[in-house]
């Protein structure tokens, strides 16, 4: 059967440019929505710090600082070296950041006894290996409020997950496998892929553009997204089968495409719905974004185009534990963390298995990453490393 033909448009123009896709493309001015900047920055901390200082109330202002000060202690102590503690350093820091930055977009006004809101479990005998029958268990929040009523508490993970995605933690608790988050993640997922034994296969595609369209006659406005034909065929995935497994095919279609890159054919994905704006398309920008950043993973680059994305094509089993980028991490970093503490002799099984060296380039190239997508979060801007000589 063939392609449907592409909606009628052009590529959006904002000020006689196409509009770069971000997730934060547009800032909110006091009259209206501009183009959004990229801030460059050689430390995230500051970008972090100004940001809290500007967006929190004055009332919880000092405990978000205090909160970010300490998680940036703990960030510099898990660089100096000391291995067998970097992964309850690192969790402690992910913490602090998670606190602050509820405090600072004033979805709480109070997190002094906030709870960490997962529990790291391990399935019965025989099945009870750390790491590949390990599962954790998340735990929701209080109800929705500045203050939770009394006797109930609130649980960071929850309180994570509710900030960055709009969404809560489905169940009480509700299970994470660890088998199922450690492919979540973009940086070393070929390691992961190699520690399957030829199970898996990589579950990563990478988008090759994103760009806005325009029909100015009825106002709309919709996303188009472009991926290699033969990064499809490389890891075994139909096209059918990316719109299911990356949980896109309820909002996105395959159209017709004919251009290439370097002779490599390009896979064009369009979305379904078009969003109707006003006056200025720049207005519905943001709407835009919304419906598709928790379906894109990225990675933070130094250098040109600086946010690199991906789709996750993962079986539609695991869907329910698929989790946003910064969760994910998060969760992992939490479980490593909670067997560093308790049973640090197992940590030292757990490197020298199969998945050894996926953790170790976790623990090596995770917390950045972390740091600047988080910063991202706290600026409400792309904050990447400067590349200063």
């Amino acid at each position: 059967m063939p392609l449907p033909q592409p909606r009628a448009g052009r590529v959006l123009r904002i000020k006689e440019r196409p509009l770069e896709f971000s997730f934060w493309p547009m800032e909110r001015t006091t009259r209206r929505y501009g183009l959004g900047t990229r801030v460059f920055a050689t430390d995230a901390w500051t970008v972090i710090r100004r940001s809290a200082e500007r967006r929190c109330i004055a009332a919880h202002r000092n405990a978000a600082l205090a909160l970010l000060e300490q998680g940036e202690d703990f960030y510099r102590a898990s660089e100096s070296g000391v291995k067998a503690a970097k992964p309850l350093l690192l969790y402690y820091c992910f913490m602090n950041l998670a606190k602050a930055f509820v405090l600072t977009c004033q979805q709480r006004h109070d997190v002094n006894n906030a709870q960490h809101g997962l529990a790291e479990r391990l399935d019965p005998p025989p099945n009870d290996r750390e790491l590949v029958n390990a599962y954790l268990n998340a735990f929701q929040t209080a109800p929705a409020g500045p203050l939770p009523p009394a006797g109930n508490n609130l649980n960071n993970f929850d309180e994570l997950l509710l900030a960055i995605s709009g969404n809560a933690v489905p169940a009480n608790p509700h299970r994470y496998d660890l088998p199922v988050l450690l492919p979540q993640i973009v940086p070393g997922h070929r390691l992961w892929v190699e520690g399957t034994r030829g199970d898996d296969s990589e579950r990563f595609v990478s988008v090759e553009k994103i760009e806005f369209y325009q029909e100015p006659g009825p106002k709309h406005i919709w996303l188009r997204l472009f991926v290699f034909a033969d990064d499809l065929r490389r890891v075994g995935i139909t096209h059918q089968d990316l719109l299911n497994r990356s949980r896109i095919g309820g909002l996105f279609r395959e159209v017709a495409y004919n251009e290439t890159i370097s002779d490599r054919s390009l896979v064009c994905l369009e979305q379904l719905n078009p969003v109707t704006y006003g006056h200025r398309p720049s207005d519905e920008v943001p709407n835009l974004v919304a419906a598709v950043r928790h379906l894109l993973w990225r990675t933070v680059l130094s250098t040109p185009p600086y946010r690199k994305h991906y789709l996750y094509a993962a079986p539609p089993a695991e869907h329910p534990q698929v989790l946003p980028q910064i969760l994910s991490i998060y969760a992992i970093t939490y479980y490593l963390g909670s067997i560093v503490r308790y049973r640090p002799h197992h940590f030292d099984r757990i490197l020298a298995d199969n998945f050894g060296p996926f953790i170790e380039a976790f623990l090596n190239d995770q917390p950045k990453q972390f740091l600047y997508l988080m910063a991202s979060e706290f600026a409400e801007k792309e904050v990447t490393k400067a590349a200063i000589v």
